[in-house]
């Protein structure tokens, strides 16, 4: 039912969630509304409206509406659809992964310290978000140096009965074996915590007064460590940059914008301290800009982000007290929304808002909005639809050994790695290419037709009998108007990439400067990445087991162990004989006998 006012008179003046549609079911627009009757009324008053508002309702062909107890509840339901549907015409993320944390067990005698994704309710101290993995793999190899900790599973704690290569490059004081007291492994947790939180100051002079009663007591060994340690710190602490005098966590967000384009960037303040930044992209714009900053922050910490106590904008959302109320509620404990006018707090917001306006210039330098390259692909490559979804499938055996498939997905024009899969091939024994790819074809899109989300376009790599395979696959399914197909081939003898496309006799060739083919081309190079790496694992496996079964001692509890646990020769090769002991129903004695095998198989090969 398109929008009229009939039928939007039915609906109740409640809070609520209404979802926009066009004629194919395909999800356009997400909202959530105090009062759903005024809000679906108001899209009637074209003189209000802006031009993107007025070509979203012609589009739309039917809505829905759920219906919620409070306002609230409608912020978090409109959250979750535009997460699922990832609406054309909503604002949407494209940096909506969530940051690592580290994660100590604070209530384990011996606390470990881990990289995580995602913040638990449990009885464990988690620091950061940290800005990317490599600072984090930064920070750890500070923390081993001045505070080190064990960074083993607790699984592996238990069972291991020799010191790991961490101890014996001096980066772990090694609990596990018993190296270390209690009261002395307390006091470096309690330095490291200190350290994450950045306390760094105070505990210098922690240190130094403690290096000084050492020295008094003549326990100069234990002085010099602690000497060492100080300066390691001092160094560590000249590169951070203090914005703030207070101990206080802190997130700032700045938006810049050109167009219809919109980029940003927050900063992560902890304990006071700039520890770094993160830029995104947002795919779409709208004309308020606190409206803007409301969905940003809803899909920024939906996804068990680290939320810290104050949250600094350049504009305050209309729902700032909802959006406070379910802050408060996600991180249990107060979280305010500020716009600082002046002091420290302001100058974050102008550094913020520095580099957002860079980030946006690198996002449009030599920059061709993917609309009008989907433009291009449709009409080119004769696609029933826009191709926001573009999936590229590439096949990977030897010889018919080892057969896997995988597919890889891009969304407006960017990777979409949650949406990557992988096959292996259960039907088909031999080399034959096209049965191969007729199942994992056809296996792919029916698991996409139980999903709901099926692609606008699918990338093949290969020539015209592998898209044949393919417009077979779509044809038994009855998909042919719903999913475009073309196929990639590899460049020979200097005539250039080749596209075929279904119901043309002669391939279709582009300038080698095309940006219709580069994307092409790295969608294509994507997925074989992708199939390669699957296969060279497989293989790798495979390989392993057939090693494993060869090994007196070695019966298939312990190769089953050996392969959950390592997954390929090189990996086993790499660790020392004490961590093949200390697995489940292993000794050294078993550890040695596979750790010779293996190195005398590789150097008979070799």
């Amino acid at each position: 039912m398109p929008l009229c006012a009939e039928e939007i008179k039915k609906v109740p003046q409640a809070p609520g969630v209404y979802v926009f549609k066009d004629e194919r079911g395909e999800v356009l627009y997400v909202g959530k509304a105090k009062d759903l009757r005024q809000r679906l009324l108001s899209y009637l008053r074209v003189e209000n409206q802006s031009p993107k508002t007025q070509v979203l309702v012609a589009r739309v062909e039917k809505f829905e509406f759920f219906l919620a107890r409070s306002e609230k509840e409608a912020l978090l339901l409109e959250a979750n659809l535009i997460k699922k549907h990832r609406p054309r015409y909503n604002v949407v993320l494209r940096d909506d992964k969530a940051y690592p944390l580290l994660r100590l067990s604070w209530a384990e005698t011996f606390p470990g310290i881990r990289v995580v994704r995602r913040r638990r309710r449990d009885k464990a101290v988690y620091f950061g978000p940290f800005p990317s993995a490599g600072a984090v793999r930064e920070t750890l190899r500070c923390l081993s140096q001045l505070f080190p900790l064990r960074r083993c599973s607790t699984a592996e704690f238990r069972r291991r009965r020799r010191p790991c290569l961490y101890h014996q490059i001096g980066r772990c004081p090694a609990p596990c074996v018993g190296k270390i007291s209690p009261q002395d492994y307390q006091r470096l947790v309690e330095g490291a915590v200190k350290f994450l939180r950045g306390k760094g100051h105070s505990l210098i002079n922690e240190l130094r007064q403690e290096m000084e009663s050492c020295a008094e007591r003549l326990e100069f060994e234990r002085a010099a460590v602690l000497r060492d340690r100080i300066l390691a710190l001092q160094k560590t602490l000249e590169t951070q940059v203090v914005s703030l005098t207070e101990d206080i966590d802190i997130d700032v967000f700045a938006l810049a914008r050109e167009r219809d384009k919109v980029s940003g960037t927050v900063l992560f303040i902890r304990s006071g301290a700039l520890i770094g930044k993160k830029n995104f992209h947002l795919s779409q714009g709208l004309e308020d800009l606190a409206e803007l900053f409301s969905l940003l922050l809803r899909q920024f910490y939906d996804q068990g982000r680290y939320i810290p106590e104050e949250i600094l904008l350049p504009v305050i959302p209309k729902d700032d007290k909802i959006l406070e109320e379910w802050l408060t509620e996600l991180a249990e404990r107060r979280v305010c929304l500020r716009t600082p006018q002046r002091g420290p707090r302001k100058g974050l917001l102008e550094i913020a808002q520095r580099n957002a306006l860079e980030a946006l210039a690198a996002r449009l330098k030599g920059e061709r909005p993917y609309e009008e390259l989907a433009q291009e692909l449709k009409m080119k490559l004769r696609l029933p639809h826009l191709p926001r979804w573009v999936e590229g499938v590439d096949m990977s055996n030897l010889q018919g050994r080892a057969p896997v498939g995988a597919v890889v997905c891009f969304f407006d024009g960017l990777p979409e790695k949650t949406r990557y899969r992988r096959y292996h091939v259960r039907m088909v024994t031999g080399p034959d290419d096209y049965a191969m790819m007729y199942e994992v074809l056809k296996r792919h899109l029916l698991g996409r037709m139980k999903e709901g989300r099926l692609p606008d376009m699918l990338l093949i790599d290969g020539g015209k009998g592998q898209l044949q395979v393919a417009c077979t696959v779509v044809q038994e399914l009855g998909l042919e108007s719903q999913v475009g197909l073309c196929a990639l081939a590899k460049e020979r003898k200097g005539e250039g990439e080749k596209i075929y496309i279904p119901r043309r006799k002669n391939p279709l060739r582009l300038s080698r400067h095309s940006e219709m083919l580069r994307f092409l081309q790295r969608v294509r190079d994507e997925a074989h990445r992708f199939a390669v790496g699957f296969h060279r694992k497989v293989r790798s496996k495979q390989a392993l087991a057939t090693v494993l079964d060869q090994i007196p001692g070695v019966g298939p509890k312990r190769r089953t162990t050996l392969l959950s646990h390592f997954g390929d020769i090189k990996a086993l090769l790499q660790v020392p004989v004490e961590e093949i002991a200390s697995l489940p129903g292993f000794n050294r004695k078993i550890a040695t006998r596979v750790k010779e095998y293996l190195q005398e198989s590789l150097r008979a090969k070799g």
